[in-house]
């Protein structure tokens, strides 16, 4: 009598799930947000947040002509929802500030 012996698996704190995981974003700015970067007036580019975080600006380009999307984005940027994070560098939430700013001021929508 055949019997099919079961496959033995791995224990699953051995398990590579390192292919199971989303790709990671672009860590630099893509075509469209340095255009993007590139168009804001001096005074509202986020130099700093573009240097340490160019994977948010990218998200934040994708957002940005979205009513509903690009406030719901700030806000999780930049209020700690979860407890015990340690936030952004002083000079990239200062540049988070002044983007939600110029957003919310609507003077010009940037494409």
């Amino acid at each position: 009598m055949n019997v099919a012996q079961p496959v033995a698996r791995p224990p699953a704190s051995i398990t590579d799930w390192s292919r199971m995981r989303k790709a990671q974003p672009a860590d630099y700015l893509l075509a469209q947000s340095d255009k993007w970067f590139d168009a804001l007036p001096p005074e509202v580019a986020p130099c700093a947040l573009a240097t340490h975080f160019p994977r948010i600006v990218n998200l934040i380009v994708s957002h940005w002509d979205d009513p509903r999307g690009a406030p719901k984005l700030f806000e999780e940027l930049l209020e700690d929802r979860r407890g015990g994070r340690a936030g952004f560098p002083p000079a990239v939430r200062r540049d988070l500030l002044r983007l939600r700013e110029f957003w919310y001021g609507g003077s010009l929508k940037l494409r």
